[in-house]
């Protein structure tokens, strides 16, 4: 058997992966180690671009976040007027349950910011969909607050789902940002 020499592997520059004399890109990242220098500057543009995408999705679901976290101040406020001013104390137990539910969203927005977006607007729309059926003139209290929360929670979850596919891009290019390892 022949030994091959080290000097026919090249080393990546972009992951620092070895790769064989004949391999035009990486085999882990796909850099094109023997392309052209506007080859090499496309790939990392793709990159670069990626990443920024990545940033501006995860300030959405950072707005989105902040959302939930309005959500759970109103009820909480709600919770106690009610409770207190009104003497509604079963409505105050409802409306604290739905802050600590709309907390522990946006505690887990942080892990998967996907599902708790997508559960808070599905609770949300939900107890409008019901209050509505209770008392169908509530559906126009607020009207214009409903449909911001309700837009703020649509971009946060097209983001979170936009963010997983950049994310899913970058591993693939071994270009993962280091807060997302």
């Amino acid at each position: 058997m022949d030994a091959v020499s080290q000097d026919s592997f090249t080393v990546c520059e972009h992951c620092n992966s070895i790769n064989g004399p004949m391999n035009k890109y990486c085999s882990q990242c796909s850099f094109p180690i023997r392309g052209s220098e506007g080859e090499k500057a496309s790939f990392l543009l793709t990159v670069s671009s990626r990443r920024r995408f990545l940033d501006d999705a995860r300030q959405k679901i950072k707005s989105a976040r902040t959302v939930i976290f309005v959500l759970a101040a109103l009820f909480f406020v709600f919770g106690l007027f009610v409770g207190f001013a009104m003497d509604d104390f079963p409505s105050m137990i409802v409306s604290l349950v739905l802050c600590l539910i709309y907390l522990l969203l946006a505690a887990w927005c942080n892990q998967n910011p996907f599902g708790a977006i997508l559960t808070a607007f599905i609770i949300y729309v939900t107890l409008i969909m019901v209050n509505m059926l209770v008392d169908p003139e509530t559906l126009f209290q607020g009207i214009i607050i409903k449909i911001g929360i309700i837009a703020w929670l649509v971009k946060g979850i097209r983001s979170a789902h936009e963010a997983k596919g950049y994310l899913r891009e970058l591993q693939n290019l071994r270009a993962v940002p280091v807060d997302a390892e």
